[in-house]
């Protein structure tokens, strides 16, 4: 699911956590970078599960329907209803999802307001009458991917409570809703569904392990090393983003031998574009630049692997 960028950003706001407080434990403190990782995942399932309840919402407006003394004779001869497309059906089936939300003890329980009035957004839509009324040639999976886009992605209720709930996950919401989008397609295409995993893979959880370790421990040696570098500027006066970034980098292109100078260098700078000032670009390139130089012709750095040999 996150990508090695993403995993460096998730480092970055750590690490600027980490050198913001005073007397914080490394273990506490990279305890508490895997928490803020795994909250991805979890807003993950969270949004799975406002599926879920929308749907559920979907079915008890088609029973009320069946209550009022004079239904609209197309809604009652509907046959296409929210709840019971398929992929909507399936999270309410399906072991493993149930598993993850009662194991993290995830609901929308006290925020019913605001699942009916996304529900009701998405029920006055054209969409969801074109689909309701059987009209035009909208797929299950069509629909669903209006309805993530348009009243979820977009719903600005919803962004609103999710930046009150968890500070991150704002930042990793649209992320979040195209990961679902894409839940949905494989759903389709295999009949089955399968939660995307936070990591591709191991080594993804050792990289960050190790790049936020490393950083840490070795910070007095690599501001030394940086200091030598930028001669014309005082270490205290370079931004604390920047001082972040530049460690990062340094850590990641001595400790990992499998990873390219040049990929390194390349994801830091791209990273200090989102992050920091619009002259950090600049700054950090000339740096990373001299010190992977002096550190390669030292040995410091050494890489191993077909084409990464220098």
């Amino acid at each position: 699911m996150l990508s090695r960028r993403q995993l460096r950003v998730k480092v970055l706001q750590a690490l600027y956590s980490f050198y913001q407080s005073e007397k914080v434990d490394l273990a506490i403190a990279e305890r508490e970078l895997f928490r803020s990782i795994d909250k991805v995942f979890e807003l993950y399932l969270y949004l799975l599960l406002l599926l879920k309840e929308i749907g559920d919402a979907d079915l008890q407006d088609a029973e009320d329907l069946h209550q009022k003394h004079f239904p609209k004779e197309d809604e009652l001869k509907a046959k296409h209803r929210f709840h019971n497309i398929k992929f909507i059906m399936e999270l309410s089936q399906a072991g493993n999802f149930q598993t993850e939300i009662k194991n993290r003890n995830l609901s929308w329980q006290k925020e019913s307001d605001l699942v009916k009035k996304i529900f009701l957004e998405i029920k006055k839509s054209d969409a969801y009458r074109n689909y309701f009324s059987n009209k035009g040639e909208l797929t299950e999976q069509d629909f669903l991917a209006g309805v993530m886009k348009n009243h979820i992605e977009n719903s600005e209720a919803l962004k609103n409570y999710v930046e009150g709930n968890n500070i991150f996950w704002i930042e990793d919401f649209s992320f979040i809703c195209h990961i679902i989008l894409k839940t949905i397609k494989d759903y389709y295409r295999t009949n089955k569904l399968e939660l995307i995993p936070l990591y591709k893979d191991s080594d993804d959880k050792a990289f960050v392990r190790d790049l936020f370790s490393k950083t840490i421990l070795n910070d007095q040696e690599y501001e030394q090393a940086i200091s030598a570098k930028t001669q014309n500027w005082e270490v205290e006066r370079i931004a604390l983003i920047d001082m972040i970034l530049l460690k990062m980098s340094m850590a990641e292109l001595i400790a990992f031998p499998g990873i390219p100078v040049k990929v390194s260098i390349n994801e830091y700078i791209d990273i200090s574009k989102d992050y920091s000032t619009p002259k950090s670009r600049q700054f950090i390139n000339g740096i990373i630049d001299k010190l992977a130089d002096e550190y390669k012709k030292s040995g410091k750095i050494v890489k191993t692997g077909r084409g990464l040999m220098e």
